[in-house]
Order: structure tokens, then sequence, then C-alpha cells
């Protein structure tokens, strides 16, 4: 009688599971600008709360480095990622990820980092030096301060580091001359105890990171995750769940909103951002 009865308790549990299947996570990626433990730490109470709110798993994913990203964006492997404006207008053509939101009244900008105590004042006392850069397509970090240093002529030798985290700490301890990076890591990276940097130079701004998805995404998905992004600043929670991953109120987002990026015209470093 024992047997029987718990025989019958593990059919009643299992079977909602029968009659009701458990949705498949949404896989949701996140550039590495950092690494993968911090990433972790600052995301994952987001997809919790996202998670909560849709009623179905939402994962935290991130890669090793930032090519290994690009790699799984382009596979299609991530149902949501959280992209750089270069990865954006690429991605949006193969496989064709949408953007849904994007931070409000912000621009993103490279900057250069050098030692505290460096005497360099402008970008040409960087001549014939070793700089740090996180990856070759990380947009601002690396596309937009090559660039300039390209436009004034300035030599140097490139050598990536995987991570934004990265670059500044082989700054700081004298590895490099100088880096590539974004306000926005330098500043967390500074609120994490880095010390002995300070930043030489700074871009003019685009449009920053985008959120976007995967167009087997459905149209109801779609809008759901959208709406809980753009209200996240709406409510105290929803703004310390920004605060934690270093971001302001979220606004809807349109493909659009990339094309100050594509005037620029970034083609030609495709074949060097391939892995």
């Amino acid at each position: 009688m024992n047997v029987f009865k718990g025989h019958l308790l593990v059919a009643l549990l299992i079977w909602p599971l029968l009659v009701y299947p458990q949705p498949e996570p949404l896989k949701f990626g996140i550039v590495p600008q950092q690494s993968s433990s911090r990433l972790a730490e600052q995301w994952t109470p987001l997809m919790s709360y996202l998670s909560e709110q849709l009623g179905r798993p939402v994962r935290f994913l991130t890669a090793p480095d930032i090519p290994t990203f690009e790699q799984r964006v382009l596979a299609g492997q991530y149902d949501i990622a959280y992209m750089n404006p270069y990865h954006y207008v690429e991605f949006s053509k193969v496989p064709g990820y949408r953007a849904i939101a994007r931070e409000q009244g912000k621009q993103i900008r490279g900057i250069v980092v050098v030692r505290e105590n460096d005497t360099a004042t402008q970008l040409s006392d960087l001549e014939g030096e070793t700089l740090a850069f996180p990856a070759p397509a990380a947009f601002a970090a690396t596309i937009l301060v090559r660039a300039e240093l390209e436009r004034l002529g300035v030599s140097y030798t490139p050598k990536y580091v995987s991570s934004h985290d990265s670059v500044y700490l082989s700054v700081a301890r004298g590895f490099v001359k100088a880096g590539g990076g974004i306000e926005r890591t330098f500043s967390s990276a500074l609120e994490s105890g880095l010390e002995g940097a300070r930043v030489l130079w700074r871009s003019p701004g685009y449009t920053p990171h985008a959120f976007a998805v995967h167009p087997d995404l459905s149209e109801g998905d779609k809008e759901k995750i959208a709406d809980l992004l753009v209200g996240l600043s709406e409510t105290e929670e929803g703004q310390g769940l920004l605060g934690g991953v270093t971001l302001k109120a979220l606004v809807s987002a349109s493909d659009s909103d990339w094309d100050d990026v594509r005037r620029l015209g970034l083609d030609f470093i495709e074949a060097e951002a391939t892995p």
C-alpha cells in the first residue's frame, strides 16, 4: 500500500509537467566587455526579474571574448542580445536581429586611457607605442580610437586583450602605454577598485548599444520584453536593476537609430574582425 501511495504521489507531481510542458528558456547574450564573473554579478538580477515577469526562464549568457560573442550572434545562438553599435549594424543584416531598446539620451564614446602619472597630453604622444584594445570589432573602444589614430597619422602596435577590464588593467600596471575603452566600463572599473589610470582622449558620440532580438522570436515575446525593458525606469526596483548594469533609463528603439553608425562606412574592418 505504501509503495502504491508513493507511485501515486510521483505520478501526481509529474502529471502537471506532462500536461503543461515548461517553456524553453530565453537565451540573453551580453557582449563580454568585462569578465564573465563580473557580468554575471551585474546582469543576473535583471534576468531573474525578466523571468518572473515573463513566466518563462531567461538565461544569462556571454562569451569568453568578443570575437567568440560575434560568432555566436552570427549563428543566432541568442534570443536577445546586448551588443555594441557596430555589431548591431552588422547583425541586423545577417541573421537579422532587430533592436527593441537603447539607453535614453545617451551616446557612446571611445576613450583612450593612460597611466595616471603618464606625461602624455594628446594622441600624438602615443607614437610608436603598443596600445591595448578589447577586440578588432569593438566599436567605440577599438574602431573609433583606431580611426582617429590613423587620421592623425600616429603609428602604433595594437594588442588585443579580450575585454575592457583587461585593457584598463594592462594600462594601470604599465604593460602597455595606453588602451581603448568606453566611459561606462571605465567608470565601472574605477568603482570596482581600478587605480592608476586616467582618460587621455574622448571621441565624438554615437548611438549606444542595442538590446536586440532574434528574428525568430515571436512578436508577442518581442513586445513583452521591449515593454519590460522600457518600463524599468518607472519603478524603484527597475531603477535598481538598471543601476546594477550601469545603465540609465531605456527607450524603445528602431533600426534607423543606428544610421549614424552606418554612415561611417565600416565595412573595411570585416576581414580583420573575423576570428
